[in-house]
């Protein structure tokens, strides 16, 4: 209390101004302490996509939060991992857009062709990129070009070229996107042909034109056996084991999945006949004889050739009138020719083998429900195409290495405290600075006196005025005190220097300024 009575009213002020912040600095470090931390982890998110984003993280569990108006996603600290690995299983792991034709915008006065060529160049890679983006496992692919240079003659002119990259595994895109893509970069660029374009994904796989998408390929244009089993396997452990987590828990079961499937592209044709005639023409034709003449007369028998003479016979005569019909009619049976092209990826025959921990324990009845469950989910045929599932229980997953998860960096909730503690401590020392800065100084004020006030006598002795005499009273004497005799002094020398006076006023006035 002492030394609070004795600092100045600017020091006391300077010392509540600390006081106050040091309070609100642990206010905050509190604050900071409690609350997640989160880094950010995506940046220039297309809108259109933020709502398939945070259903991603969400699903997997793991918090987040926008940033930048929604252009970008920060996920809490620990998490990256989780929150990458969920991104790129719906292609959506990557948010960064090329620059497209805007950078034309930016062009500056003078530029010289080639500049401009180039320039040309990144917008269009950028603005194809972008485009191939929007297609569902094509986000963040880059795109390069090699325009086409014609030439005086025609051995040395160059045709285009593109190359394009997909960061990610191929597997959740389909031929016939992979196709697509090419045809778009073709499309997109002058004299570009779709066989000139190559595309390549995050593995180093080749995608076109000789990998699982390309025309020319051994399976004319489908996929390749391995590449569609290992991802109809993947898809279908995917969306087992998802459905296993949220019935028996995390980390509780395994699913794989072996299939056999036929990728073989048929045309079968067939030709079926009817079984009951049907009449296709019917044509009629009449034949008819007319005619007038004598006829022949007797009995009928032998006696009628025998000559007139002997059998007495005699001849007339008559009209003749004849008339014959005939049907001709043409039967047919109807036929019908069937054309069926079977599309590639029929499951020949499927085997799904399940895992159980040891902690999951489940009654019979509740055994052959999971066992039902998964075989329609699966859609498996156990009798028509032999299909096996196997549920495997009792075994004991091995645990998790969480020694060396706790090995590595520091909590962020554990983090946040050190951190709190390290600016309490600052502001504390800053605290002790200040105050005993202030001692000082005080100090030195008190002893920074000019050697010429301390030169002023303590006493000066007492004026004695005389007072006038009356005529009927003797004289007497007054004695006047000097309320300040330093006063008087000090009168004096401002007197006699006034220069000297001045230049302390003005070096009082600086300090305390300060």
């Amino acid at each position: 209390m002492a030394l609070l009575n004795s600092m100045s009213t600017r020091g006391k002020v300077t010392l509540a101004a600390c006081a106050l912040g040091f309070l609100a600095a642990a206010l905050l470090i509190v604050k900071m302490a409690g609350a997640p931390s989160y880094t950010t982890v995506m940046t220039g998110v297309d809108p259109a996509k933020t709502a398939q984003i945070t259903s991603a993280l969400t699903a997997a569990g793991v918090p987040f939060a926008l940033q930048n108006g929604g252009t970008a996603v920060a996920v809490q600290k620990g998490k990256e991992t989780a929150a990458n690995v969920a991104l790129a299983t719906k292609g959506l792991n990557t948010g960064t857009t090329q620059p497209g034709f805007e950078i034309l915008d930016k062009q500056k006065l003078g530029a010289s062709s080639q500049q401009q060529q180039i320039a040309y160049q990144r917008g269009l890679e950028g603005t194809i990129a972008n485009t191939i983006g929007q297609i569902q496992g094509g986000g963040g692919a880059q795109v390069h070009l090699t325009l086409a240079q014609d030439n005086l003659f025609a051995n040395e002119s160059r045709a285009a070229t593109a190359a394009v990259l997909l960061p990610q595994d191929s597997s959740s895109l389909d031929p016939s996107s992979v196709r697509g893509i090419a045809n778009l970069v073709a499309s997109s660029v002058p004299g570009l042909k779709a066989q000139q374009v190559t595309i390549t994904d995050g593995t180093g796989t080749m995608l076109w034109p000789t990998g699982d998408g390309g025309d020319g390929g051994a399976t004319g244009g489908m996929p390749a056996k391995a590449a569609a089993e290992s991802r109809y396997n993947a898809q279908l452990e995917s969306s087992l084991n998802a459905m296993l987590v949220q019935t028996l828990g995390p980390g509780k079961a395994q699913v794989q999945v072996h299939s056999d499937l036929n990728v073989d592209k048929v045309d079968e044709q067939k030709l079926a006949y009817g079984k009951v005639g049907v009449p296709l023409t019917e044509k009629k034709s009449v034949e008819s004889l007319k005619g007038t003449g004598a006829v022949s007369g007797g009995t009928s028998g032998t006696a009628s050739n025998l000559p007139s003479y002997a059998n007495g016979g005699g001849t007339g005569s008559g009209n003749n009138n004849y008339k014959n019909t005939t049907t001709d009619r043409s039967l047919g049976v109807d036929k019908t020719i069937t054309k069926t092209v079977k599309a590639a990826g029929a499951v020949n025959r499927m085997d799904v083998a399940v895992i159980l921990d040891k902690s999951i324990v489940l009654t019979p009845p509740q055994l052959t429900a999971l066992k039902s469950s998964l075989a329609s989910a699966a859609g498996l045929q156990l009798k028509a195409r032999g299909d096996t599932l196997a549920v495997t229980t009792g075994l004991a997953f091995a645990k998790q290495p969480v020694t060396a998860a706790k090995a590595g960096p520091i909590p962020a909730a554990f983090a946040g405290i050190l951190k709190g503690v390290g600016i309490g401590l600052g502001a504390l020392a800053f605290l002790f600075f200040v105050t005993r800065h202030l001692r000082r100084r005080e100090r030195a004020e008190l002893a920074d006196e000019p050697s010429w006030l301390k030169g002023l006598e303590t006493q000066q002795p007492k004026q004695i005025m005389p007072m006038p005499a009356f005529a009927d009273q003797p004289a007497t004497e007054v004695v006047i005190a000097n309320a300040d005799p330093r006063r008087q002094h000090l009168d004096a020398v401002i007197h006699d220097e006034p220069e000297r006076v001045a230049a302390h006023l003005r070096t009082w006035i600086t300090e305390d300024n300060k």
